[in-house]
């Protein structure tokens, strides 16, 4: 779960997390157009109206379960950055043939035979013109916290793509722990995981 039926936000000195509703609409589907976003995220390329569309919709849905992202606004004027929050993610325990375990966002799309485990992963995407100014970072230590103190989740991963350096400094800056990789949409990730609340409180470098 992000965030507990009775709780509307989460606060950080700069920002305010809530869930998504239509009206973000517009800038979702603009930052998923760019190409230098889009290639960290889903399948890599930009995604299309249509497909922006239906990812916000998923996530709306997915509030249901108690999981989903969350829109991130910036506290001083109320512009939408980014967004962040936790996913169900599906790890394969065996990956038998295949020279890396795979892993999956959707449970539909695990194949039955496929033996898996569950996990709770922290995501997040920020406009490029937000890049740099530490609201990953701030954004996601928040959700981290909240997962440990209110939630109570044993156990929290991340996976990145290798080239993604930016994601990769702000999981080390959260203390993360990278461990074995996985591979997601025919894509190699390294798995960052926290377990136990352990995570960095300070503010360190910005990213």
């Amino acid at each position: 779960m992000t965030l507990r039926r009775a709780t509307d936000v989460l606060e950080t000195d700069r920002l305010v997390l809530r869930r998504m509703r239509s009206a973000d609409f517009d800038f979702f589907a603009h930052i998923q157009a760019d190409p230098e976003v889009a290639q960290y995220i889903g399948h890599g390329r930009p995604r299309t109206l249509d497909e922006s569309l239906a990812w916000l919709n998923a996530i709306v849905l997915s509030y249901e379960s108690g999981l989903g992202q969350l829109a991130v606004e910036r506290k001083s004027d109320g512009v939408l950055v980014g967004r962040c929050g936790l996913s169900d993610l599906a790890i394969e325990i065996d990956a038998g043939s295949h020279t890396v375990p795979r892993c999956w966002w959707s449970r539909a799309e695990v194949p039955h035979d496929a033996s898996v485990c569950f996990e709770r992963e922290l995501g997040w995407t920020f406009g490029r013109e937000y890049w740099g100014l530490g609201y990953a970072s701030e954004a996601a230590r928040s959700v981290l916290a909240y997962a440990w103190e209110v939630l109570a989740t044993p156990r929290i991963v991340s996976i990145v793509q290798q080239e993604n350096l930016r994601s990769h400094r702000v999981a080390a800056r959260l203390g993360a722990v990278k461990g074995p990789r996985v591979e997601l949409m025919g894509k190699i990730m390294d798995v960052y995981s926290w377990t136990g609340g352990g995570l960095v409180t300070s503010a360190g470098a910005q990213g």
